[in-house]
């Protein structure tokens, strides 16, 4: 039997329609992220159909992006740090989603290996040392030639997560001086340079002989392997002097104390051979029964995304009861 033209122009529009709804139908959805500049690196690397979801991540700095979470503007938080007192919104959890070390970096012409303490770097920010060729540092490092050149500090200014936890660091391990959960110069009396994200203060030392700062090594890897900064070695509660990278990261990271509630307590002092001591876990801050789109996308970071790019990334796919408490905490998303 013939068919009309009009017929077999309406069964293949037909076709084509069903085609575009299935298409259609199976789009990721796209969630809307704020927040740590250290976790950038690894959200960008994770933003294309993670359980089911496509993300859009806006590096803002940790403050920014508990701001923007409190004021639900966002689908999910990224923070490196904790709400303070009374600034936290209701029903959500911390998630620790992924670790990773802060570097020590510094632009010291012809010195490729620098040995640092925490005391020192708090020293060098309070302008108590003043030049490279101090005895306090020779003496930790002997055999390098350091110049009598002035010490130029850099450090993030703003709310800045990564700034929280050097300063908790700093706290700790430099003693009288410093003030915990603070921004880095609102708490703490310091000298130098600021910088108002990570690049920058990247940047700056990069270019300014006698420069130091702090920045995620996700952020420093690059430079640090083409010789255009120097990542100092930290001394941790061992007694060692270690260099920043996922292996020395996540030995310190395993040993420090999670709580049911996914919050993380660093002691710095803690003597683990082989660990370096200044890293961190960055929280995914998430409303209980608020959204499975956000529960199924931390769920596949952690157990699929993560572990696949974050080693690659300088970042700490995190494991053991840290990942287990991650777990259990998305369970209360959905």
């Amino acid at each position: 039997m013939k068919r009309s033209l009009a017929g077999i122009l309406a069964a293949v529009a037909l076709v084509g329609t069903v085609g575009l709804t299935g298409t259609a139908a199976s789009a990721a959805s796209t969630l809307k992220s704020s927040g740590s500049s250290f976790a950038n690196g690894i959200m960008q690397a994770c933003k294309s159909n993670v359980g089911g979801a496509d993300l859009t991540y806006n590096s803002t700095g940790s403050g920014t992006g508990r701001s923007q979470f409190a004021a639900k503007t966002t689908d999910f938080g990224m923070s490196d740090g904790l709400f303070t007192a009374g600034s936290q919104p209701a029903n959500f959890v911390y998630v620790p989603l992924v670790g990773g070390p802060v570097s020590i970096v510094a632009n010291v012409p012809g010195v490729k290996n620098l040995n640092l303490t925490g005391e020192i770097i708090g020293q060098l920010y309070t302008g108590k040392i003043t030049k490279w060729n101090d005895a306090q540092i020779a003496k930790i490092n002997k055999g390098v030639k350091l110049p009598a050149l002035a010490v130029q500090p850099v450090y993030r200014s703003g709310s800045s997560g990564t700034s929280e936890n050097f300063t908790n660091y700093l706290a700790q391990i430099a003693g009288s001086g410093w003030v915990k959960n603070g921004t880095f110069a609102s708490a703490n009396t310091v000298v130098g340079t600021s910088a108002a994200t990570s690049t920058v203060l990247v940047t700056t030392v990069k270019s300014t002989a006698g420069a130091f700062g702090y920045a995620d090594l996700s952020d420093t890897a690059a430079d640090i392997k083409a010789g255009a900064l120097t990542a100092a070695a930290v001394k941790n509660g061992a007694g060692q002097f270690v260099k920043p990278d996922v292996r020395t990261s996540k030995a310190f990271l395993a040993v420090q104390h999670v709580a049911n509630n996914g919050i993380v307590t660093y002691d710095y002092k803690t003597p683990v051979k082989g660990a370096y001591p200044v890293s961190l876990i960055s929280y995914a801050l998430a409303f209980k029964n608020g959204n499975t789109v956000v529960q199924n996308y931390l769920k596949a970071f952690v157990t699929t995304c993560a572990p696949a790019q974050a080693a690659g990334l300088s970042y700490v796919a995190i494991d053991g009861q840290l990942k287990k408490t991650a777990l259990n905490l998305i369970d209360l998303i959905g």
